[in-house]
């Protein structure tokens, strides 16, 4: 699959922000997306498969079920992103939603 791997600085701060994208399109599955080199791409753990709850009913087992979708999803995110910036493993930074935040001193 051809997954790209951002890496996002913000502006007047020391954060950088490590985000993983799969290709998608504009009224594709993900909730969010970008485009690289004029290519739709949706965030990684933007998408989990509706399939693997939706026949579930509303309640505890179906919350369940969705929140391990999302943390597979975001679990594949950062085994990506490590892969792309091995480094990462070794300084202090913070997983959240699929996404890898650092503070650079």
């Amino acid at each position: 699959m051809n997954t790209k791997v951002q890496r996002t600085k913000i502006l007047t701060t020391n954060f950088e922000i490590f985000s993983a994208w799969e290709p998608s399109t504009i009224a594709g599955e993900h909730r969010t997306i970008t485009f690289f080199d004029g290519k739709c791409f949706g965030q990684i753990g933007s998408n989990p498969d509706p399939k693997i709850y939706n026949h579930l009913p509303v309640g505890e087992e179906r919350f369940q079920a969705v929140r391990t979708a999302y943390e597979q999803q975001y679990n594949r995110a950062y085994d990506l992103i490590y892969e792309q910036f091995p480094e990462l493993l070794n300084i202090d930074h913070k997983k959240e939603s699929g996404e890898i935040v650092i503070c650079r001193k």
